[in-house]
């Protein structure tokens, strides 16, 4: 039987399972067009992945995975269950030893979360951590990477909800901070501007970078150096958006012009490498 934890608080040491390979913290975001993917690698090697992209997204994903030698994940984040985040879960369960997955509550009726959810049980030695409503998660791995995951504050929002569940992940390594928002949309937006710590380095930049009523509140609170955008050519980022980061002097990079942007950390500065 599974172990499923239920908290509001809870403190998870991550263990690397190989060993040490850099000194720099490196965050892979992957160009899945309208989709989120995005895979951090701690400087002794504990690998987290937040979103697998659409289904077709995940095995391209898991092909790539399996080119670069990369065949475990320690720590798997789902922020919501749309499609365009959950949908590659089945096909990233299937092909790399995941050791934990972490995961918000709320209904959902969809193919993708029924794969998703199939995948799980057919893997009964995963450690689950649903986040429910209101719920607070720490984790921080041996060489001194810390998260904190902040669950949706109520349970409802109105007729679209569902990217107002999103999982939002602040990560600090040394003196730089990562923050990715989901699909956050106006409402949620302004629950973490209120749970406050938004400022950042490095903003996934939330909602595909559309335009929302506090999105001006919400990058000027974040205030990046660098933004990434999950954008395509169907649905680009909007320019309003764009503009908004680069008056704050961030270097932004959108999926449908940068493709694959890998950004690093020292500690003290973040850089990019595309």
């Amino acid at each position: 039987m599974k172990k499923i934890a239920f908290l509001s608080l809870f403190i998870l040491l991550l263990v690397s399972l190989l060993p040490a390979c850099a000194e720099d913290m490196r965050v892979d975001f992957y160009d899945m067009g309208k989709a989120d993917a995005m895979l951090i690698t701690t400087p002794q090697g504990t690998r987290i992945l937040i979103d697998t992209g659409t289904n077709k997204g995940g095995k391209q994903l898991a092909a790539r995975f399996k080119e670069e030698g990369i065949d475990s994940i320690d720590t798997l984040i789902i922020t919501h269950y749309d499609k365009d985040h959950v949908g590659g879960a089945d096909q990233i369960l299937d092909a790399v030893s995941v050791r934990q997955v972490i995961m918000p509550v709320y209904d959902k009726e969809s193919k993708q979360h029924t794969q998703f959810m199939e995948a799980l049980d057919a893997l009964p030695d995963i450690l689950l951590h649903p986040m429910n409503i209101q719920s607070t998660m720490a984790m921080e791995s041996e060489d001194g990477v810390r998260m904190t995951l902040t669950a949706a504050h109520k349970k409802s929002y109105g007729k679209d909800e569902e990217n107002d569940f999103s999982l939002a992940v602040r990560m600090t390594y040394g003196d730089t901070k990562f923050f990715f928002a989901g699909d956050a949309e106006a409402p949620r937006q302004a629950e973490l501007i209120e749970e406050g710590d938004v400022a950042c380095d490095v903003l996934k930049v939330p909602y595909h970078g559309r335009k929302v009523s506090t999105s001006e509140k919400f990058l000027a609170a974040a205030n990046p150096k660098i933004a990434y955008i999950t954008d395509d050519e169907e649905d680009p980022a909007d320019p309003l958006v764009i503009r908004m980061l680069e008056e704050l002097g961030a270097d932004v990079y959108c999926a449908k012009d940068d493709g694959d942007v890998t950004v690093f950390s020292d500690g003290e500065n973040v850089y990019v490498q595309k």
